[in-house]
């Protein structure tokens, strides 16, 4: 020995198995995707089509039942129970904590939908509503309340609640295979689970690749609207490569120095624009349909969760409810265990809280004064803002929005900054999560090397650059990892059974030692 650190490459810290599997099999779908592109996505679209039709109600149980489940772990007899040790204190600030869960939880699809869903739901209302009517906008925003409410993080929670507990308190890697193991023992150790693994880090990346594509083209459309940019091909191509930039710098500088900076940049700048459109906007009527939908949302909640259509077969649900549902379920595994990640400290009942009560609240209060100044605007003042998005798309929707508000060119550049922000906050937290499963145990995966972090960052941003420059790759990528989540909503299940059958036999086991300490003392 010399007395020095060993240096070991961060190529021998990585399992190969994991990384190359998942290259190979993105390599093959993409050339797939950029090869034959309009083939893939009648595939994908048939799969998906197939699979909201015939089991779109099983999503709709499984979302609920997840809601269930996230209850149960705040109130149940486990809520106290901590992801770590008995004395460990949160590793970050509350405010800190919150704002790297909504950053990584919603990211650039709370920017990119604020105003866009509500105007395409009022165009086509469930219930067999009339469009252009106020029950239709009070409805359109009320389902994106419930859109964006209570499910969407009882979903997260499904991967986020079990992944901590198992990886924080039970001392596993952060691999979601190994969350299984009160299952099948050391089994979850052998290579067949670690395809497991390959499995939903594919899905990872293959969700996150078409947000970032969606919010490329969504940076595309404000530049457009702002400063007349136009948008080709070669716009985008430069977006990619500037934005990649940071993500990539941020991705390979970790969670304290990257991630969390940014969220805590992020946030703020969301709660200055959101007060700013409140004040400026619509403010009585904003208030007033926000009262009105939720109420609505509340009053309908139950019949939302299960609502399939099937004597009208009008396509809602499918389209919107289950298609979300799906969506979530697929961005679950990076999400959850991104926040398990953050999460090391805090009690159950503390992280389903503020998942089931701070993030939807936060949200509501976006949507509503967001998709309250459009309402205001399309329907009292016949702005002719459904019929900008029907023409340009719905990427630049907000844009148009924030332009028929005073300061709007200002308020245009600030929501420029906050997509470019929510975009590198997502990929980071993404690419971070699949480091962490690449990393082998005996190299502590929970600080991943910075090599596989830039690598997988490099990887989601080339890729979407590439479906985004093809055209209609991205829809095809889209379908694809949704129709993935069918798989991925099995493997959740089993996570939790796993979760709460190690949870009974812990307590047991303290019961038991109890016991005998009690005869023992007798």
């Amino acid at each position: 020995m010399n007395g020095k650190k060993e240096s070991i490459s961060w190529i021998d810290r990585i399992d190969k198995l994991i990384v190359f599997s998942t290259l190979g099999v993105l390599a093959i779908f993409f050339t797939w995707a950029f090869t034959n592109t309009d083939q893939m996505g009648n595939a994908m679209n048939k799969v998906f089509v197939f699979a909201t039709q015939s089991f779109g109600w099983f999503y709709l149980l499984m979302g609920f039942l997840f809601v269930v489940f996230a209850i149960w772990l705040a109130f149940g007899p486990f809520g106290n129970v901590k992801l770590g040790k008995e004395d460990e204190k949160p590793r970050y600030s509350f405010f800190s904590w919150f704002s790297m869960i909504i950053a990584c939880g919603y990211g650039v699809g709370l920017v990119y939908w604020c105003v866009a869903e509500p105007l395409s739901i009022f165009q086509n209302p469930p219930f067999g509503l009339d469009t252009g009517t106020a029950e239709a906008a009070e409805i359109s925003l009320a389902y994106s309340f419930f859109h964006w409410g209570w499910t969407p993080w009882a979903i997260y929670m499904a991967i986020a609640a079990p992944a901590g507990y198992f990886i924080f308190k039970k001392g596993e890697p952060p691999k979601f295979s190994t969350c299984l193991r009160p299952l099948f023992g050391d089994r979850v150790d052998g290579t067949g689970f670690k395809f497991l693994d390959v499995f939903l880090v594919i899905g990872v990346i293959g969700g996150v690749t078409t947000a970032t594509g969606l919010g490329i083209m969504q940076l595309a459309g404000g530049l457009n609207r702002i400063f007349g940019i136009p948008e080709t091909k070669f716009v985008y191509l430069i977006i990619a490569i500037v934005w990649a930039s940071i993500f990539t710098a941020s991705a390979v500088s970790g969670i304290d120095k990257g991630i969390k900076i940014l969220s805590n940049i992020n946030i703020p700048l969301c709660i200055v624009i959101c007060i700013i459109v409140f004040i400026l906007g619509p403010t009585a009527f904003i208030c007033n349909m926000t009262s009105g939908s939720f109420g609505t949302m509340l009053s309908e909640f139950f019949k939302m969760s299960f609502w399939t259509d099937p004597i009208d077969k009008g396509g809602f649900p499918q389209n919107w409810t289950i298609f979300y549902w799906a969506w979530w379920i697929a961005s679950a595994p990076s999400t959850g265990l991104f926040v398990a990640a953050v999460s090391r400290g805090r009690t159950l009942k503390e992280i389903v809280l503020v998942h089931m009560g701070f993030a939807p609240v936060a949200t509501w209060l976006w949507y509503g004064t967001f998709g309250g100044t459009a309402f205001h605007f399309e329907l009292m003042e016949n702005a002719g803002l459904i019929e900008s998005m029907n023409l340009n798309g719905t990427g630049s929707t907000v844009f148009t929005l924030l332009e028929m508000l005073p300061l709007g060119r200002v308020l245009s550049i600030a929501f420029l900054l906050l997509v470019i922000i929510f975009l590198a906050t997502t990929v980071d937290s993404y690419s971070y999560v699949c480091a962490q499963v690449s990393t082998l145990k005996e190299h502590n995966p929970h600080i991943p090397p910075k090599g596989i972090r830039a690598l997988w960052a490099c990887c989601i941003a080339a890729l979407a650059v590439t479906l985004v420059m093809v055209g209609k790759g991205i829809s095809g990528l889209q379908l694809s990892s949704i129709c993935a989540s069918t798989a991925i909503m099995f493997i959740m299940a089993a996570m939790i059974i796993s979760m709460i059958k190690d949870l009974y036999s812990e307590k047991r086991k303290k019961e038991r030692s109890k016991k005998l300490y009690t005869n023992y003392n007798e």
